[in-house]
């Protein structure tokens, strides 16, 4: 299993430098996935017959330029390179509402969609990463790598089985393409990736993020910090609130061990713990000065722009920053209040609260670096989570 976690993380990098896309156009492909069977005999004796049927996803695609097309190439790709028993473990239906819910933030013992990339060759793990750089931006692709080399660091580091950049899955819900509804994850410890298309439409919600550690680590001559940005823009925004405005924002009363609209477990439905009315509390960004939203808007582009949908992540942050959504929006934070937002004080809690935006990060402290404190992240819109299909 090391060697095979080292092989993997090399392989993460020398996809660094591929594009979204590595699949090309196959006149022989129709505009739908279709069945293909393949029959292999076994030599060996007259009677034994063992038959592979797999299906055939379109690649026509991989000829248009827009966003979804490569993404929709990128998936279709991969799901070319698996035989049929791997696509069982990949494919599920997009009606499915309670598999579609099925993620979570722990370690190897949480059952997970999807083929894990443990169990890829080199070629198939290839087209995975492919599939992963063409749905998130330059930034959004290289805290994933991050997120994933984090966990090899802490196999490496003592944190031993349950961790590992192999224990990384990947699922397709409903057949891609670009006009249909259909949904990709990817997920594993510290990392769930929700996407989901509605005609032609990407949501990338709910994203989990975390990192341990949450400072910068190297690895294999390779030096990361998959979450210091996501980190750094929260504390900048409550950095520059007055003392009278920082006391504000906090939440007092409240405390945090972890994201309060976490994982959510197979429930087939949307989440329906969000804050309401009076529970809504913080400060209104709409009060802050022009520099002081500047900050709220760039800590909320951390996790918008980790998407590589320009124009669906464009207009999603401009929904989440109208001055409507500000006037309903409330940052506020909880932990240790004579402490201040100190990220590397355990229980130190920060929130963006808007009409549809929903971000938390929390700091936990370590599990296998127990003397400092590691990130759990959530991004979530209220309204459009699953892209409001399930």
């Amino acid at each position: 299993m090391a060697l095979h976690r080292l092989r993997f993380v090399l392989l993460l990098l020398s996809t660094l430098a591929l594009t979204a896309c590595g699949g090309s156009s196959d006149d022989s492909t129709t505009t739908t996935a279709t069945t293909t069977t393949t029959t292999d005999t076994d030599t060996d004796t007259d009677t034994d017959t063992d038959t592979d049927t797999a299906t055939s996803y379109d690649t026509d695609v991989c000829s248009e330029s827009t966003h979804i097309a490569e993404v929709v190439c990128a998936t279709n790709t991969f799901l070319n390179d698996l035989d049929s028993d791997e696509q069982s473990d990949t494919v599920y239906d997009f009606d499915d509402a309670t598999d579609r819910t099925v993620w979570s933030n722990l370690p190897a013992s949480t059952t997970r969609n999807g083929l894990a990339f443990e169990d890829m060759d080199d070629s198939t793990l290839a087209d995975a990463m492919s599939v992963a750089k063409a749905v998130l931006s330059d930034d959004g692709y290289e805290d994933f790598l991050g997120i994933l080399a984090a966990d090899d660091y802490l196999n490496a580091s003592g944190g031993g089985s349950a961790y590992g950049s192999g224990l990384y899955f990947i699922a397709v819900f409903g057949t891609p393409s670009t006009s249909g509804n259909w949904a990709l994850q990817i997920g594993g410890h510290h990392l769930a990736y929700n996407f989901t298309f509605v005609a032609g439409t990407a949501y990338p919600v709910p994203n989990f993020i975390g990192a341990e550690p949450k400072s910068s680590f190297e690895i294999n001559s390779t030096t990361y910090a998959p979450m210091a940005d996501e980190g750094d823009a929260l504390v900048a925004m409550f950095d520059d609130l007055t003392s009278t405005e920082l006391s504000s924002a906090y939440l007092s009363g409240e405390s945090y061990s972890d994201v309060l609209v976490g994982p959510d477990n197979g429930s087939g439905t949307m989440p329906d713990d969000y804050p309401t009315g009076s529970e809504r509390r913080g400060v209104l960004v709409s009060d802050l000065d022009d520099d002081q939203q500047a900050l709220v808007i760039a800590a909320i582009k951390q996790w918008v722009s980790d998407f590589n949908a320009d124009d669906d992540a464009d207009a999603l942050l401009e929904a989440y920053t109208t001055a409507d959504a500000l006037a309903d929006t409330y940052i506020a934070w909880a932990g240790t209040e004579s402490k201040g937002v100190d990220v590397d004080t355990a229980g130190t809690y920060m929130r963006i609260d808007g009409p549809r935006l929903w971000i938390e990060l929390v700091c936990q402290n370590g599990v296998v670096f127990t003397s400092t404190t590691h990130y759990h992240s959530i991004y979530r819109d209220k309204t459009m989570d699953y892209g409001d299909s399930l």
